[in-house]
């Protein structure tokens, strides 16, 4: 079967979308995305500066930048009615692998957890709220995106196509394959732009099973028409 163009990329790159959505019981979401962000890449469009956590520093490496439902229409609901606000101690025995594979890159990140845990909330009550028809709660939530973090190194991934991230700039198409080559899913891209105004790669869009054991192909209709990258982008370095 021939592989689909990698400009199906720019329709998953819909995945970004900033409507938010009331969910009804036809709107429910029926998966969700899963995205692993570069922080080289937040850190050089970052206008107030960033804090790599040490772990990253020492092993760079892609980190979670969210776990978002999505319906059948292509909507991201957001803030959803609930009866689960966030509790650190649901999380309690899973906090240390989230600091290293979904931390906040704000400062003061590097002298204490709590912008880590800022984060975490804010996750939950923006995007978990919505998925507890996916995944049951809080814990399996956090949980299924540490899942999929550790199944996938997507920088070895990039690193063995011959992508490294030097400041370089690559075609859509080579990242694409890449990881088409070694998931055997269609990836998605969102980019940002440097201090410069070039467009980079800053994250990778792949979705899940609930158990987070696999990769799965995404369902629904995803549309946006922002973050979306160009032709050829650039992957900035860690510094």
């Amino acid at each position: 079967m021939k592989s689909p163009s990698p400009i199906f990329c720019l329709i998953l790159c819909a995945l970004i979308s900033l409507s938010t959505s009331v969910l009804t019981a036809q709107e429910n979401p029926v998966s969700f995305y899963i995205a692993y962000q570069w922080p080289g890449s937040y850190c050089a469009a970052a206008k107030q500066g960033c804090c790599y956590p040490k772990s990253i520093r020492r092993h760079p490496s892609f980190t979670i930048g969210g776990i978002w439902p999505y319906t059948f229409s292509g909507d991201r609901p957001t803030y959803c009615k609930s009866k689960t606000p966030f509790s650190l101690s649901k999380i309690s025995n899973l906090t240390k692998s989230l600091e290293r594979n979904w931390p906040s890159l704000s400062c003061p990140s590097r002298t204490s957890s709590i912008s880590s845990k800022k984060l975490w909330m804010q996750e939950w009550q923006k995007y978990g709220t919505c998925a507890e028809s996916l995944f049951g709660g809080q814990y399996q939530y956090f949980h299924a995106g540490l899942n999929l973090r550790k199944k996938i190194d997507m920088l070895q991934i990039l690193s063995n196509a011959g992508i490294h991230p030097n400041g370089s700039f690559y075609e859509m198409t080579a990242v694409f394959n890449a990881i088409q080559k070694a998931t055997i899913y269609l990836p998605g891209f969102i980019c940002n732009k440097d201090k410069s105004g070039n467009k980079q790669l800053y994250q990778i869009i792949l979705c899940g099973n609930t158990a987070g054991t696999t990769i799965t192909d995404c369902l629904g209709n995803p549309r946006s028409n922002t973050g979306q990258c160009p032709e050829k982008f650039k992957f900035p370095p860690l510094k």
